[in-house]
């Protein structure tokens, strides 16, 4: 089916509307227009357009709140059958009738073409709602696509990865190590991030694979301090909650110069509250730098106050603040 977007589709039905009205005007004199005692009056004939063309977009523009307010159908149909008996009341009848019968007449004639309007505005819906099902379906078949195609780098990349960690294990079993966190890494990012919980142990985990992959980078000179008070490690909570802040810390921490930089992780969940601390040292030339990060630093920082926002509204809080030479990140959430 050919997509239509409704600016075009508006102007098919307004042309459409005003052929009909054309053709409904000149009818009678294509029908009658060949006899002798035919005659065309154009006040009675504008006067009864103009009434019937009243009753039919009374309906058609109150269409869709009648089908949510069926109360009000009575009030409308009242309003037609004014429009019927004040349209032979005017004697713009094209018969020569008695009132009664007009009225009849008149009556079947407004249904007739209220109801072809109706059913123009039925026709209108369904194409509209095909092409919302065409346009969901495409949609739906060009991320099962991008899934496929997102599957396929991962796996490519999870065999090199176990190629270089069995290869390493006969050269530097620490190297083998390192490459076994990173795989375990990226596995947790790509398939229980994902996901809308996950146990507390499992992020802490994760965590600790990060700071051994990042001790091993920076060698001596960062010093961590990683530290997990918690009755229920199985405490569920949305996944890659913590990681931003960690993640943060270590940046800043490996702008210093220096050996056994101080950098200090503290979690904490009691009674469904969540604590959460990361003190990173600094100098004070990166002091400003560091205070204004969470407005302004990296996608994951606002991405995690956007996610906090959405998950926790007016249950948590996020602070930072400068003690001597820490600068501190302070987060709590209200989990219940």
């Amino acid at each position: 089916m050919e997509t239509l977007n409704r600016p075009r589709l508006l102007q098919i039905e307004i042309l459409f509307h005003l052929v009909f009205w054309l053709v409904y005007f000149f009818y009678p004199v294509i029908k009658f227009g060949d006899q002798y005692d035919f005659g065309f009056e154009l006040y009675e004939s504008l006067l009864n357009l103009g009434l019937i063309a009243t009753s039919v977009y009374l309906t058609y523009f109150s269409f869709k709140f009648l089908t949510q307010h069926p109360g009000f159908i009575p009030i409308l149909l009242a309003l037609i059958g004014a429009l019927i008996y004040l349209n032979c009341s005017l004697k713009v009848s094209d018969c020569n009738c008695s009132f009664r019968l007009c009225l009849i007449n008149k009556s079947v004639e407004y249904a007739f073409v209220n109801t072809f309007f109706l059913a123009i505005v039925g026709f209108k819906k369904y194409i509209l709602s095909q092409q919302a099902l065409q346009k969901s379906e495409e949609e739906r078949v060009r991320a099962e696509l991008k899934g496929l195609k997102a599957q396929i780098n991962p796996h490519f990349l999870f065999n090199t990865l176990n190629m270089l960690y069995a290869n390493a294990t006969e050269i530097d079993k620490s190297l083998a190590e390192k490459i076994l966190k990173l795989s375990d890494n990226l596995h947790y990012l790509l398939h229980e991030g994902g996901k809308q919980e996950v146990p507390l142990i499992q992020e802490v985990n994760f965590i600790e694979d990060y700071i051994s992959l990042q001790k091993a980078r920076l060698g001596e000179k960062i010093a961590v301090d990683f530290q997990v008070q918690t009755d229920k490690p199985h405490t569920l909570i949305p996944p890659l909650l913590l990681i931003p802040f960690v993640e943060n810390a270590f940046k800043y921490t490996s702008m210093m110069k220096g050996e056994n930089l101080l950098l200090n992780i503290f979690l904490r969940i009691e009674k469904k509250q969540l604590e959460f601390i990361v003190q990173n040292q600094f100098r004070p030339e990166l002091a400003s730098s560091q205070s204004e990060n969470l407005k302004r630093s990296g996608i994951g920082i606002k991405t995690t106050l956007r996610r906090l926002h959405l998950l926790y509204p007016d249950r948590f809080s996020l602070h930072t603040a400068q003690e001597e030479e820490l600068y501190k990140v302070i987060m709590k959430v209200d989990l219940a």
